[in-house]
Formats: structure tokens, C-alpha cells, sequence
């Protein structure tokens, strides 16, 4: 399989950790590039698995050693791909699928120029707005996130694809969907044709 990183990015409350959730039950041809984070652990979250929580000391020290693909700071907080985990996905030939924020992903565009990059939002601002509520974040935590989607939507313009979270089973199928016709893309099976055009012309020759 060419494997290529799928990149989700969101806004808060675009529902990115949910959908990677899903396709990773649904579909075994991905694997989850888990991101370290400085980010307090919520109580739902599982270190190792939804993220690596590290220290600000730690996270200093992962960067010194140049073990991260790229890192930003988003909410106050530092978020960074660790290679180990991106690699050893590829490694296996799975799809990485990562959730990262717009300029991480970006990021990983230039380093891996065929990754696919997903946008997602809700289907309105209100349900954006009832999501963060339900994470039980605060009118200031909320106000502050609000002020970063509406610069993360700028950069939206320079993903690959927008899909909105609705129904997280149609959800889902549209990004399998899109990862299936990536597949298809005559650019990702240049070497199945130059063997195909190079066997065909032994054929012929031996024919001949």
C-alpha cells in the first residue's frame, strides 16, 4: 500500500478525536499518530493513547533532541508529532492518521508532500458552541478557543478537504470515502504503471 499521512484538523469542538476514534475502529488500515502534548489530562483521556502528557521541562528536552516532526503552541499550551510515532505507523505500511492543529498540519504538508489534509466543522456555530459546554470548559476557555477558530478558519483554505461533522457514521464514511479516491490518484501509482509500460514493452520485444 503507498501510504500517506491523513491529517484531521478542527476547531475546538469540530469533533476530531471522535471521528479518529471511529475510523480507527471501522477501518484496520490506519494507525494513530498519538501527539505529546503540555495540555493537562482530562479525565476521559488515557496517556499512551489519546496523547502523551509530558512536562514543559520534558517537552523542552523532546525538542532539543529534535524528536518532533514539527510543534506549535495552541490554547497556551505546546503540541508536538513525535517521528517515533509517525514512523513506525509507515513502517507497518498503515495510513497515519493524525489530529493536529492548522499549522501542524500545514507542516506536515511541506515535510510529506502527498498527505491529505481534512477540515472538519460542525454543521453550525450553535452545536460548535453546545460541544465545549458538554467538555465542560469554562465562558473564558470557551471565549479563548472561539478567537482561535476564527483564525484556524483562514487557514482552512489551504487543506485538501472540508467535511462536516454531523452524523459521525456519514462522517466517517466521507473520509474513508476520500482516503479510497486518494488511493486512485494516477500521481500515487506511478510505479504501478511504469512496470506495467515496462512489461508490456519486454512482452512485446520477446513477442517480436
Amino acid at each position: 500500500m503507498n501510504t500517506f499521512p491523513l491529517v484531521l484538523s478542527s476547531p475546538s469542538g469540530g469533533g476530531k478525536s471522535t471521528i479518529k476514534d471511529e475510523i480507527l475502529k471501522s477501518d484496520k488500515r490506519f494507525g494513530f499518530s498519538i501527539t505529546a502534548t503540555t495540555r493537562p489530562k482530562r479525565d476521559y483521556e488515557v496517556d499512551g493513547r489519546d496523547y502523551y502528557f509530558v512536562s514543559e521541562k520534558e517537552f523542552d528536552r523532546m525538542i532539543k533532541n529534535d524528536e518532533f516532526i514539527e510543534w506549535a503552541e495552541v490554547h497556551r499550551y505546546r503540541y508536538g508529532t513525535p517521528k517515533s510515532s509517525l514512523l513506525k505507523i509507515i513502517e507497518e505500511n498503515k495510513i497515519p492518521i493524525m489530529t493536529i492543529d492548522v499549522v501542524g498540519a500545514l507542516n506536515i504538508k511541506k515535510i510529506f508532500p502527498k498527505a491529505v489534509l481534512i477540515f472538519l466543522l460542525p454543521p453550525n456555530p450553535q452545536i460548535m458552541i453546545e460541544r465545549l459546554k458538554k467538555r465542560g470548559e469554562s465562558d473564558e476557555e470557551i471565549k479563548i478557543r472561539i478567537n482561535t477558530a476564527l483564525k484556524e478558519m483562514e487557514y482552512s483554505y489551504r487543506f485538501d478537504y472540508l467535511v462536516v461533522n454531523d452524523v459521525i457514521k456519514d462522517c466517517v464514511n466521507e473520509i474513508i470515502n476520500i482516503v479510497n479516491a486518494e488511493f486512485k490518484k494516477v500521481y500515487r501509482n506511478e510505479n504501478f504503471i511504469k512496470d506495467f509500460k515496462y512489461t508490456l514493452n519486454q512482452m512485446f520485444k520477446t513477442e517480436g
